[in-house]
């Protein structure tokens, strides 16, 4: 496991702590905001969409809140991951291999589950890039 002091692992699970909270209230948000909010702001910013098709600008809108969502709920249960792997004495550790994640990896992506090589194996079995590495 890379060499962590005990401030680090408070430092780093402080950041997934931090970031947990934040992904909490962007989803509770994501789930109190009507259609309409939605609808109407990008009504505005996009021009080049029908002004006459409110469906397809309302399904447009519903497809990006779901699609924000699911990617926010994914990033929340790999940091819940992550927060168990530091309380089971496991983080830094690739859970595919067993090697030792790069620290400047875990610096930068505090939830990475995987070393580079194994999570660009995934991605390539998983055809394509997820939000945490």
């Amino acid at each position: 496991m890379p060499r962590f002091s005990k401030s680090d692992f408070a430092g780093i699970a402080k950041r997934l702590q931090d970031r947990r909270r934040a992904l909490i209230a962007e989803i509770r948000e994501q789930m109190d905001d009507s259609d309409d909010e939605h609808a109407e702001s990008l009504r505005a910013q996009f021009d080049d969409l029908d002004p006459h098709d409110d469906r397809a600008v309302g399904d447009w809108v519903r497809d990006v809140a779901i699609s924000q969502t699911e990617r926010d709920t994914r990033e929340l249960d790999e940091i819940e991951a992550a927060l168990k792997r530091i309380d089971e004495g496991t983080y830094g550790e690739c859970t595919d291999c067993g090697e030792d994640i790069v620290r400047a990896r875990l610096e930068a992506t505090p939830a990475a589950a995987r070393c580079i090589p194994c999570q660009e194996r995934f991605e390539a079995r998983e055809g394509g890039v997820r939000t945490a590495l």
